[in-house]
């Protein structure tokens, strides 16, 4: 983030325009919208200003005493540091317009609705990038929006007196703002639906606490469902995985209390027991929490067991799915888990069994179905136990041959691809082994990899036709 967006009041304020042409007006329509106090100033300018009497010569340093900030708007630069420097005489915040090397601070494109206001910025360094996004956003948000704002403003006096602790308030804005009243309000009703808030506004419901199982996707924030992304936005409590991809953090409500939980292989640093009792702890104090797994939670992600526990725990439990690291992974590298020609039906399994020791876990795989042909096979956690995948599924008839493509940090920018073979397999990942989490694909459609100047395959053997 080059630049933190900042709301400035401007109530009372005054707010002084040094320029002249165009470039002060666009200025002048932008501000005349706001109740600040403008003070405009236009040296050897013989335009007029709709609205406004602009003083005809340039200000002095007093002229400028009681300014909240100056905007200089020229279209000359010599003019515009001119402008600057006086402006620094006065020790007030300046933005230069189109000249931000010269300013304090910048002015973002602004979508304008009402009480409610939202600022797109780039630092200065992309104002045509902020204008279309701007642009975006603004059909995104409809008009009606600014009688939510208002609706806002006159109801908000009343909420800090009925509603003295903050997170009372933050809870019932989150409530009233997808109810009847905000529905009342976006229709112009707004004296009714202030009436209806504040009458459930005195009578406050108990809070009711929850988890949501949420799927974090394989890495790749812009894989967040869009229920996902409003979860986090919404959570009291964030409970995440080690897996959960850099960057979706970021997208949670920055208040909201975080508990990390993530398990690597041998090292459990928070065993699934105590996550359960944390989930049910932070339910029972009323609060929201997304216990945020990466990938999907009921592929591999133990998600079942906390269901289990939670629901003999009395507590309500959502369960919102994820883009699996399996599906990912086949995306990011154009390789089709099924194909006409290559593979009729695919098989997801995991390899972390204790010690490799498959045949005395109670749930023993069925190797003779896992090694046929035309079948894929996607192995999640399968890294440290690949000397054992290898030797099972060549002894129940898989061909040595067999292509592998073995993927780390799936839909990641650190994404790294290893193409090679079963037999090989073990050594191809003994001589360059992963430092993030990987996942095997097995069978004949992970020889359709085409390896691209980006991702080149680390080991390509030439037993693959």
């Amino acid at each position: 983030m080059l630049a933190l967006p900042l709301s400035w009041p401007l109530e009372g304020r005054r707010v002084v325009l040094i320029g002249t042409g165009d470039w002060l007006a666009r200025k002048l329509t932008l501000l005349r919208r706001t109740p600040a106090v403008l003070g405009v100033y236009t040296p050897d300018d013989e335009a007029t200003y709709e609205g406004v009497v602009p003083e005809r010569r340039w200000p002095t340093v007093e002229d400028l005493s009681d300014a909240t900030f100056v905007i200089v708007a020229f279209e000359d630069r010599a003019l515009a540091e001119q402008g600057a420097a006086l402006v620094r005489a006065a020790h007030k915040p300046l933005n230069v317009v189109d000249n931000p090397d010269l300013g304090d601070f910048h002015v973002p494109a602004i979508i304008d609705r009402g009480p409610l206001s939202i600022g797109v910025a780039t630092g200065g360094t992309a104002p045509v990038l902020a204008r279309e996004t701007r642009r975006r956003i603004e059909a995104a948000v409809p008009p009606s929006e600014a009688q939510l704002a208002e609706f806002a403003v006159r109801l908000s006096p009343h909420l800090r007196a009925l509603l003295p602790q903050v997170d009372d308030r933050r809870r019932f804005w989150e409530t009233v703002l997808d109810s009847d009243a905000a529905r009342l309000a976006r229709e112009g009703r707004i004296d009714q639906a202030v009436e209806i808030a504040l009458a459930a506004a005195r009578n406050p419901q108990p809070r009711q606490g929850v988890v949501h199982l949420v799927g974090a996707g394989p890495g790749d924030p812009e894989l967040l469902t869009l229920k996902a992304l409003r979860l986090l936005s919404e959570a009291d409590v964030i409970v995440y995985d080690r897996l959960v991809g850099d960057g979706i953090m970021d997208l949670a409500r920055r208040d909201a209390e975080r508990f990390y939980v993530g398990k690597a292989r041998s090292n459990h640093s928070v065993p699934q027991d105590q996550i359960h009792s944390l989930l049910v702890e932070q339910a029972r104090l009323g609060k929201r929490v997304v216990r945020l797994k990466g990938g999907d939670p009921f592929v591999f992600g133990r998600g079942g067991e906390e269901v289990e526990a939670l629901k003999a725990a009395g507590i309500e439990v959502h369960i919102t799915p994820g883009i699996t690291a399996a599906l990912g992974c086949a995306a990011s590298t154009a390789v089709p888990l099924t194909h006409r020609d290559h593979a009729q039906s695919v098989s997801f399994i995991t390899g972390h069994a204790k010690d490799g020791d498959f045949e005395h876990n109670p749930l023993a795989l069925d190797w003779d179905r896992l090694a046929a042909h035309h079948h894929t096979l996607v192995v999640y956690m399968g890294i440290h136990t690949a000397q054992t995948i290898s030797e099972k599924l060549t002894q129940h008839g898989r061909a040595p041959d067999t292509p592998v493509l073995v993927v780390e940090n799936g839909t990641r920018p650190n994404e790294v691809r290893r193409l090679t073979c079963l037999s090989d397999l073990p050594e191809t990942l003994r001589a360059d082994p992963p430092k993030g989490p990987a996942l095997l694909i097995i069978g004949e459609v992970a020889a359709l990899y085409q390896p691209t100047a980006a991702h080149p395959a680390v080991a390509e053997p030439a037993r693959i036709a």
